[in-house]
């Protein structure tokens, strides 16, 4: 057998198995740090795709290049080493950045929601939150509500830092437990008639988002949300306010 055709094997070899852990990797994150629809509302999947193509393509690559059945075993052994290792680093760079952009809260703030990743946490306010809300989630986005503004001190003290980039909704002292805002939720939510008016050729879109809530759509209502530029609503319960599901129109 020439060497070429050696070469290409195990470079076909090394794609196969970087394959298989790439799958694994991405499987562990959709279910862990992107659950459902938040991996495409946070634009999780776009990021994954990427850290795993590059990362796929890397390892084959260089044993392509390096793959000598010439060399003594030893040789072999030492470049493929060094390949698994410039390959898992990549890998665990990549998983690291998908790790801080993850979404850990879907806020309700105002009127409207907004998801939060772990980068756009305000940390140093982590301390201040109330409890079981000082750590952020590894396993999908918190459902939570913010507090009313203390006196008019905080309020203007929230628009000068809103200002600069930091909405109350990853801010930390502010949040709260969903169902305290859920009666705001309720007052500000709108009828699926007004996105059905607003985008009249997006029907069958409504139609099976509402579905896939499982809820009559007499029973249900939406409010925007912000999700790095993405424009999706929420829909949920019109008695409870309880989230039921997601649709990718911009509800404002």
């Amino acid at each position: 057998m020439n060497t070429g055709k050696r070469r290409l094997q195990a470079a076909a070899l090394h794609l196969l198995l970087s394959g298989v852990i790439a799958g694994v990797v991405t499987a562990l994150i959709l279910l862990l740090w992107y659950p459902g629809q938040y991996a495409q509302i946070a634009r999780g999947l776009k990021l994954i795709v990427l850290v795993v193509g590059v990362d796929i393509v890397l390892g084959p690559l260089l044993t392509l290049v390096v793959f000598n059945p010439v060399k003594s075993r030893a040789e072999l052994m030492r470049d493929i080493g060094v390949i698994a290792i410039l390959q898992l680093s990549a890998l665990a760079y990549g998983a690291h950045t998908v790790f801080i952009a993850r979404p850990v809260a879907l806020v309700f703030e105002g009127s409207q929601f907004r998801l939060v990743s772990a980068a756009e946490v305000e940390q140093k306010e982590l301390e201040q939150a109330s409890p079981g809300l000082q750590k952020l989630s590894l396993t999908g986005p918190k459902i939570l509500g913010t507090r009313d503004f203390k006196d008019e001190k905080e309020k203007s003290d929230a628009a000068f830092t809103a200002f600069s980039g930091t909405d109350i909704g990853a801010r930390p002292s502010f949040w709260q437990s969903y169902e305290q805002s859920a009666d705001k939720v309720k007052r500000v939510a709108k009828p699926l008639s007004a996105l059905s008016l607003k985008y009249p050729a997006q029907t069958a879109l409504l139609a099976q988002a509402v579905k896939d809530a499982g809820v009559p759509d007499t029973s249900l209502r939406f409010v925007p949300l912000l999700a790095r530029g993405t424009e999706w609503s929420v829909l949920i319960d019109a008695n409870t306010a309880a989230v039921k599901g997601f649709v990718q129109l911009d509800g404002f």
